[in-house]
């Protein structure tokens, strides 16, 4: 099949599968898209199981403005031949947590470029790529070939972020939190430092992420 067939035969599985219900929570929730079929993720994982890989293909679904294959785009693609262009044109994209979340846990966090974008956005005025930024680094954490110094300047930038206090990037900073000090025992004391620090703020959001961390990382 052409990419053309690939996306008409997915577009037609998302069609079959579309769930009224699931896309009026969706929106009900403020993640909205021009068109959503209210597929569930294991169904999207379903669909692009049979494409992984296909990075043209990818390039293809991302451009249809259907939030079902947008998402499946980011369980397709190679990360290997994500260019640097391709992220800031899907980044443009960035406009719920969904979208977000997929995107650069699927895909994004395993390029080659995960990290200079991820410190990039940490450094943003604009939540949303802090969100995008800091996922990429709870993700790329993960990997113990990058050594603990590459994560210890995250620390400061989360706790400028936490300060700002929003729900769009509040679970983010946990997890980013939370992955970094379990890379080791130095990072772990260093993000438990963060974390009091977090909790003496009046800031009811960064309390919460502080208390979550401590919690996790204190109790015997």
């Amino acid at each position: 099949m052409t990419t053309q067939e690939k996306v008409f035969d997915i577009i037609g599985r998302i069609r079959r599968l579309m769930n009224g219900d699931v896309a009026t929570t969706l929106r009900q929730l403020g993640i909205t898209y021009k068109v959503t079929y209210g597929l569930t993720v294991p169904q999207m994982r379903e669909i692009a199981s049979n494409y992984v890989g296909d990075h043209e293909l990818a390039l293809a679904l991302f451009n249809q403005d259907i939030r079902e294959c947008k998402l499946i785009a980011s369980m397709v693609d190679d990360p290997k031949q994500v260019t640097g262009e391709q992220i800031d044109q899907w980044a443009e994209e960035f406009t719920n947590t969904e979208i977000i979340e997929q995107v650069c846990s699927n895909l994004l966090w395993a390029t080659e470029y995960a990290l200079s974008r991820s410190i990039e956005w940490c450094l943003n005025d604009n939540e949303q790529l802090n969100k995008a930024g800091l996922t990429i680094a709870g993700k790329r954490a993960t990997d113990k070939s990058i050594k603990d110094s590459i994560f210890e300047p995250y620390l400061g930038t989360i706790e400028s972020i936490a300060e700002r206090g929003t729900d769009a990037t509040r679970s983010a900073c946990a997890f980013a939190l939370r992955q970094i000090g379990l890379r080791s025992d130095a990072l772990r004391a260093k993000v438990i430092e963060t974390a009091e620090r977090l909790t003496q703020l009046n800031n009811e959001s960064a309390g919460w992420i502080g208390s979550q961390i401590l919690f996790e990382f204190t109790q015997e």
